[in-house]
């Protein structure tokens, strides 16, 4: 497929190195065009008319700083955490700066690690965390780091109090992806799910990490759509049954008693704008875009 007029025009180059942030930045917008789905390197590289050589040196300089993300598992492409706080630092309402504060309120109160993660596309995406002041960290998750909906606490927030038609499409996407997280099945799940579903918060228990359990809930908009999920991790010894349910009022407490760290309608529609130019983290865009270039 020849290069469209989005891309750059090589006869209208000058120089080397507007060259190449010229090839950079069409790489770029092709991953971000299919970052909900993920993109592989020989896809990049037919789209953008480049060889699949020079498209991999460009993607890896892209993921050394960030704005590119690599799964090891799928071998496909994502927009990366850097972009997110590229565009996010255009508005005033970020969700990293929403939520900073009850983020580190939580931990303080925990002495545990609490993260805060959001949906990019079939993925949990990690955009912030704060770190208790116990000895032994859990640091399950990385700033920038994705894994498939559905796996670790975080993760299980973001997908078991979605509608059940979306949920079963999350997880028909993710099956492969699925066994390469302690060969976890969509079956295991679906019984994750539910369990979530009854307690009314999602308690992960080596699902991520052997040793380490984790507590999360989901975070609402005033539509009742779940935008975030935050959640607390610690080692096994330290999460019994009674300080899971305890960490899950905390949680739960942090958020009520402060109604503001729910992003209210106005300061949402304008998070939700920036997110979608700059990391397409909500599906509806990336079908939007799909419908585009089909037409």
């Amino acid at each position: 497929m020849k290069s469209s007029n989005h891309y750059y025009n090589q006869k209208n180059i000058s120089t080397k190195g507007v060259q190449t942030i010229f090839r950079a930045i069409s790489v770029l917008n092709e991953v971000a065009k299919n970052n909900d789905q993920g993109t592989a390197l020989s896809n990049i590289a037919r789209f953008v008319n480049l060889n699949v050589s020079t498209t991999h040196r460009i993607l890896s300089a892209l993921k050394s700083e960030g704005f590119i993300d690599h799964d090891p598992s799928s071998k496909l492409y994502h927009t990366g955490i850097a972009l997110y706080h590229l565009g996010s630092s255009a508005h005033q309402f970020s969700i990293c700066n929403h939520f900073r504060d009850p983020l580190e309120i939580i931990a303080n109160n925990t002495k545990d690690t609490t993260f805060l993660q959001i949906r990019a596309g079939y993925d949990a995406l990690c955009v912030d965390r704060a770190e208790g002041k116990f000895p032994i960290r859990t640091l399950t998750f990385d700033v920038g780091s994705r894994r498939p909906l559905g796996i670790g606490a975080g993760g299980l927030a973001l997908i078991s109090f979605l509608p059940n038609e979306e949920i079963q499409e999350i997880i028909n996407a993710n099956k492969r992806r699925y066994s390469y997280s302690n060969n976890r099945t969509p079956e295991e799940i679906r019984a994750f799910i539910s369990q979530s579903q009854k307690l009314g918060y999602a308690l992960s228990k080596g699902n991520v990490t052997p040793g380490a359990t984790a507590v999360a809930l989901p975070v609402y908009d005033d539509y009742g759509n779940v935008i975030a999920a935050i959640s607390v991790a610690a080692i096994d010894q330290r999460m019994g049954k009674e300080r899971i349910k305890k960490i899950a009022r905390i949680i739960k407490s942090e958020l009520e008693i402060h109604p503001s760290y729910r992003i209210k309608k106005e300061s949402m529609l304008k998070g939700i704008k920036n997110c979608r130019k700059s990391n397409h983290i909500f599906r509806s865009t990336a079908k939007l875009k799909q419908k585009r270039r089909s037409s």
